[in-house]
């Protein structure tokens, strides 16, 4: 991707976190509407984030709010993808650098981001 900073001079990092909006506005409602779709077929059961939170943190799904907990899923996946893409558009190096950063950061924020969110979750309806 090219650097806009040539053609925005000392702004860029205004322009990175107008970015950093629009992304993760775009990808949370993107988000946003698979799953309430989702919701209303019932098919819920087979999103991989719920089903794993489900399985790994023994979660109760008869105390579930699916609908609250797609949410922070969304909410979730959509900071993911902005974060790691503002934070590699502001690194002035090759793409394939770009790529394993990328990928490193992106690894490191799903791990991280999940557990937390699935201790949260079995605070609120695991099984006791």
């Amino acid at each position: 991707m090219m650097n806009m900073s040539f053609f925005l001079g000392d702004d860029y990092m205004g322009f990175s976190l107008i970015m950093f909006a629009l992304i993760f506005t775009v990808i949370f409602f993107v988000y946003y509407f698979i799953f309430d779709d989702m919701l209303k077929k019932e098919k819920y059961t087979k999103i991989s984030e719920l089903v794993l939170l489900t399985k790994k943190f023994d979660l109760d799904k008869k105390k579930m709010n699916y609908k609250s907990a797609l949410n922070g899923v969304a909410v979730i996946n959509a900071f993911i993808i902005a974060f790691t893409f503002s934070i590699i558009d502001l690194i002035p190096v090759e793409i394939t650098i770009k790529l394993v950063i990328g990928f490193v950061i992106m690894l490191s924020l799903i791990f991280g981001l999940y557990f937390a969110y699935g201790k949260k979750l079995q605070k609120k309806w695991g099984k006791k």
